[in-house]
């Protein structure tokens, strides 16, 4: 019954946000109502099965749209998705020495707080080295839920034009239509390419293994598809997965952390900004596609809202997982290291 309270108030709220004309609005306005929920009535809840879902809904889309015409695009992502890398793990290193010199917390704990990388995987790997990983959890659940809810209307206010023009030129080239039967088929596709990336325990497994599986398909047969509709549907659901995860506690834990948590938001959000225009200037990306791309929100998230708002949500989930991959592979090292330095 929970389950069906929260799908229903999330449903509603991203419906409402959409006639609002709320950017991102199916996702944004689920995730807000579904908060709402669990603040004043402590009852949203959402399986965790459903993340994998959502995940791997996701990369059923993005990979439907990826053609043979665009398969030379993705090789153009590797460049400024190793830069961006580069900054990020820059960042958060800077970022946790900065909050750790102006606060109680310890050089583990500030260091995985501001690490840009998956809330579970930096959670777990900061229980490795004794870090307060409640404190660690809480920031990096701050961090996906200010980028989501704050990015869409500050890149909608920045460069408004920019996204109506993709828009326009995304509209003139979407005249297709399919049947039933290739829904079907890229959905089964995806699910199994999705429970392989799962099973192999694979960063970004569920997502990058049905968008890999689902671009093959559309590749050979020109026949992957997924509606506008399902798509926003998705997106419902993956805002509730975010609100479910506010509640009164998290609330009273974010008060006790003020000046952390401001420090992490603003910081988080301006180095969006300034990576962004760096890799837009350096290798010639659209400035949407950019500033979503190196959003350090949730890959879900984030490429579901980038189609939304015109951009290239391929580059944008291509990016985002060569940086969730990097991060979760290396950041954990240069911790060790500047552990073992300051000992």
């Amino acid at each position: 019954m929970t389950i069906l309270l929260t799908a229903a108030v999330a449903i509603l709220g991203g419906w409402l946000a959409l006639k609002l004309r709320v950017p991102a609005g199916a996702l944004i306005g689920a995730m807000l109502a579904t908060a709402v929920l669990n603040i004043v009535f402590e009852m949203a809840y959402m399986p965790a099965e459903v993340k994998f879902f959502t995940q791997v809904a996701t990369g059923v889309y993005i990979g439907a749209k990826i053609s043979r015409s665009n398969l030379q695009d993705l090789k153009t992502i590797l460049k400024p998705a190793l830069l961006l890398l580069c900054i990020m793990l820059t960042f958060a290193v800077c970022m946790g020495l900065l909050i750790y010199s102006i606060s109680d917390l310890s050089i583990p704990t500030a260091l995985f707080a501001m690490a840009p990388g998956g809330i579970t995987d930096m959670t777990l790997a900061s229980m490795d080295f004794h870090a307060e990983s409640s404190v660690v959890a809480l920031i990096q659940t701050l961090r996906v839920i200010f980028t989501t809810a704050l990015l869409p209307g500050l890149i909608k206010a920045l460069h408004g034009k920019a996204i109506a023009r993709s828009r326009f030129e995304k509209s003139k080239k979407n005249g297709r239509t399919r049947n039933r039967g290739d829904l079907i088929l890229t959905l089964m596709i995806g699910l199994i390419c999705g429970g392989i990336g799962k099973y192999l325990g694979v960063p970004c497994g569920a997502i990058a293994f049905s968008m890999a599986g689902c671009a093959a398909f559309n590749v050979v047969t020109d026949r992957s598809y997924m509606p506008l509709n399902l798509r926003r549907f998705v997106q419902m659901f993956a805002g509730a997965l975010i609100g479910c995860t506010v509640g009164r506690a998290q609330i009273t834990q974010m008060l006790d952390l003020g000046m952390v948590t401001l420090i992490a938001v603003v910081s988080f959000l301006l180095l969006d900004l300034v990576s962004a225009h760096i890799i837009s200037r350096l290798f010639h990306l659209d400035i949407v596609t950019a500033l979503f791309a190196c959003a350090p929100g949730g890959i879900t998230d984030m490429a579901l809202i980038s189609e939304d708002m015109g951009a290239d949500s391929v580059k944008v989930a291509g990016m985002h997982i060569v940086r969730l991959v990097g991060i979760v592979a290396l950041y954990p090292v240069i911790i060790h290291t500047l552990i073992a330095l300051t000992i």
